[in-house]
């Protein structure tokens, strides 16, 4: 991913995490800038939690606060949310990142570990419910987004964000359907047209299972974030993609 479009995608899943956080009563409208570290970045802790079937997962906890952000990771296990993490935590909220199961020490995926992905992000929601969360946004990419999407109503999430992520894997006999997202809460959905891992149109297909009012914003590969200043949209309701 380019700087600039990385750096558009920060821009446009802060401000759906702020927004998220509002009380229904008070829809806020989208930042025209990323906050420029409105504090400084609260300590984060190492902790650890369980999954439904028992599975003992490390994850680390950035900043507090009763609205958390759960950040789940690509099926290649590579880390990539911290920056985003410690965003969240200097804007008043607890944000969680962490391995799947199948991710291993070496660096490499245990294939049959990882499909186990969808109670990892179980265990990271029970946790942060028991930490105190009064809400939970889920943002994922690829196999993150999956687990997010298909855990979105069971959850009773407040706000879901996916990154280029696909409706089923077939070889998994993995599938997300209408239900699991037919909810009213904010719903982004990114990809990129030139994606060439998880294509377009997958991502597509799963923002065609999201309920309720939807909205399409298409913007080139190298968008700069003043195409995104004066759009003026309001993340209260319904669901978006981003190309």
């Amino acid at each position: 991913m380019s700087p600039k479009l990385r750096l558009l995608h920060l821009f446009i899943v802060i401000g759906f995490l702020l927004t998220s956080a509002c009380t229904p009563n008070s829809p806020t409208e989208i930042p025209t800038s990323i906050p420029a570290s409105p504090t400084p970045t609260p300590a984060s802790q190492q902790v650890t939690f369980t999954t439904p079937d028992g599975a003992s997962l490390e994850g680390i906890v950035h900043g507090s606060g009763d609205v958390a952000v759960i950040f789940s990771v690509m099926g290649n296990c590579k880390r990539g949310w911290e920056d985003m993490a410690d965003l969240v935590a200097q804007n008043g909220m607890t944000a969680l990142t962490y391995q799947w199961r199948g991710c291993m020490d070496s660096g490499g995926v245990d294939e049959g570990e990882i499909q186990k992905f969808v109670d990892d992000l179980r265990g990271a929601i029970t946790f942060m419910r028991e930490q105190g969360a009064k809400k939970i946004i889920l943002v994922g990419a690829s196999l993150g987004g999956c687990a997010s999407a298909k855990l979105t109503v069971e959850s009773q999430a407040d706000g879901l964000v996916v990154v280029a992520s696909p409706a089923e894997i077939s070889q998994w006999g993995f599938t997300v359907e209408t239900r699991d997202m037919d909810s009213d809460i904010p719903k982004l959905f990114i990809t990129a047209k030139e994606d060439d891992t998880v294509p377009v149109e997958l991502t597509q297909e799963l923002y065609n299972l999201a309920a309720g009012k939807w909205q399409t914003y298409p913007a080139p590969r190298t968008a700069r974030i003043y195409l995104i200043r004066n759009i003026g949209v309001n993340f209260s309701k319904g669901s978006w993609i981003l190309f």
